[in-house]
């Protein structure tokens, strides 16, 4: 443990050698890494110098140097100002400019609009081809079948095979299957009580694909336009829906 003398101790054997040095007719220069920090002996030191050291034969050359000797001297370490990084400039002159307030936007559009509608692709999928039909979605219940009364007719169907109704509450779209028929959204066959379709989502009737798209705005869905999983899935919670036309 290196040894270490009091800030009084230093300052006195400074003063000390400084007398010491000026009886003898001498000048002591004390330097440091950065050059001369001190002058002992027959020296012009300033009032300041004087004040600080309490001595009229030393001469202070280099402030922060003399300071980093005197705590050297105490057995003392850096500072923390010294290990600190430097500040972050702050503006001189103020730009009077208000932080800028994003807004918050959701999937919940007011006047249940978006657009929804189903695009048919021939079978098996929809990589083997356009799109053949683009139905938009009515705003009660959408049919689906192979009769030429359903909203969507596509041959190869039961009659009445499916239909997507519309909530009036929440405004979204869900896929009910006929009883008897086969109707699906991403592989899995539709609830009893409907399953709810986001954009993007495959329909299956039958050995018909069908593909729900609605803008991403009024898709009710999170993160916008109903993606789940990935990267974008922990999203924070929208607000709730407004009240919707029936």
């Amino acid at each position: 443990m290196p040894l270490g003398l009091g800030r009084r101790a230093a300052s006195d054997l400074v003063s000390d050698v400084g007398s010491a040095a000026a009886d003898a007719g001498l000048t002591i220069s004390v330097a440091g890494p950065d050059g001369p920090v001190l002058a002992l002996g027959q020296v012009r030191s300033r009032f300041l110098d004087r004040v600080v050291t309490g001595s009229r034969h030393v001469e202070v050359r280099d402030r922060r140097g003399a300071l980093r000797m005197l705590r050297d001297a105490r057995g003392g370490g850096p500072s923390l100002a010294e290990l600190a990084p430097p500040a972050t400039p702050w503006p001189i002159v103020p730009t009077g400019a208000r932080p800028r307030r994003r807004r918050v936007t959701t999937t919940h559009d007011p006047l249940g609009g978006g657009n929804p509608r189903l695009v048919y692709y021939p079978a098996p999928g929809p990589e083997q081809g356009a799109p053949r039909l683009v139905a938009p979605l009515r705003r009660g219940t959408t049919t689906i079948g192979s009769e030429e009364e359903c909203d969507i007719v596509v041959p190869g169907l039961d009659p009445q095979h499916a239909e997507i109704r519309r909530d009036p509450t929440t405004d979204e779209y869900l896929l009910h299957a006929s009883p008897g028929s086969y109707a699906g959204v991403g592989g899995q066959p539709a609830d009893a009580d409907g399953t709810v379709l986001r954009t993007g989502a495959t329909v299956v009737c039958g050995d018909q694909t069908f593909v729900y798209q609605r803008e991403e705005y009024a898709d009710h869905g999170r993160p916008y336009g109903g993606r789940e999983g990935g990267e974008f899935s922990r999203q924070r919670p929208q607000r709730p829906p407004r009240h919707y036309q029936r």
